[in-house]
């Protein structure tokens, strides 16, 4: 049976647009939540993982749904996915629209007196290059045919100090400056470029922190009382794509349940923290 594309409130901005999402593999995340919602409201959308395996699953999965979807295997940080991801929504649906990217993550927790130099850098490559790299080839496809938009994944620990996480921080904190910059350069192209900063979410890559209790003692460390689920950072992502968000460029929304507001707290010690599929 075939899921009507609707979205909140019978929305369906995305009619006739084509929309690509990385780091879409895994179910809760927060990649594949958007990939689902764009779908829902109309998108064709192009998802990215990086076991072809686990992607071929998430296709069908969202085929059985009812959603014009392809799939693309590849790590981001191989030189040759982007222009894959994009060919293949140049191929199949003939053009490109909005570029959601969420893939990024941690090479390791270490302070600053105990980092390694590639360690530190190889986690700022994680978390920039690989949205860069996909906004270049999207655009070399014709990203600004018809008014594209950009949705990069940041994260709240940017406004943190937690010492394990400084190379994460650091990573975040290039993506928003690379999200600042990218709007800056593309608007005059009509392309807007915003990022999303969640803060711990309930997604498959954070499961070890809230799974024992279903959230319960995170979510009582925020303002809003709820662990942040992979659905509200996909509802930002999704609005700031759409036509609603036309005024928007160059900014980066918390979307935390409000841990932003809270004295310096952090979830995250010394557990492994990442996006992507």
């Amino acid at each position: 049976m075939v899921t009507e594309a609707v979205g909140a409130n019978g929305a369906r901005r995305f009619v006739g647009k084509v929309a690509v999402v990385t780091g879409a593999t895994a179910d809760p995340s927060i990649g594949r939540a958007a990939a689902t919602r764009l779908a829902r409201e109309g998108a064709q959308v192009v998802i990215n993982g990086r076991s072809p395996e686990r992607i071929a699953d998430a296709e069908a999965e969202m085929r059985a749904a009812g959603f014009d979807v392809a799939a693309v295997p590849g790590s981001m940080e191989d030189d040759d996915t982007a222009k894959r991801i994009v060919d293949k929504a140049i191929e199949r649906f003939g053009r490109i629209d909005v570029v959601i990217n969420t893939v990024g993550g941690s090479r390791g927790q270490f302070t600053p007196m105990v980092i390694d130099k590639h360690v530190l850098m190889d986690t700022i490559s994680l978390n920039t290059w690989t949205s860069l790299s996909l906004v270049q080839a999207a655009m070399q496809a014709g990203l600004a045919d018809g008014g594209g938009a950009v949705v990069n994944t940041s994260s709240g620990t940017v406004n943190k100090t937690t010492p394990s996480m400084i190379a994460y921080a650091a990573g975040k904190a290039a993506l928003n400056a690379v999200t600042r910059t990218l709007a800056r350069d593309l608007g005059a192209q009509g392309v807007r470029v915003n990022g999303v900063a969640p803060g711990l979410t309930r997604t498959s890559a954070t499961r070890g922190m809230w799974e024992a209790d279903d959230g319960a003692s995170v979510g009582a460390n925020v303002v809003l009382k709820r662990l942040t689920q992979a659905e509200d950072i996909a509802n930002a992502m999704v609005f700031l794509a759409s036509d609603e968000a036309a005024g928007i460029t160059g900014v980066v929304i918390d979307v935390d349940s409000g841990n932003h507001l809270m004295s310096g707290w952090s979830p995250v010690t010394q557990a492994t923290s990442g996006e992507g599929g």
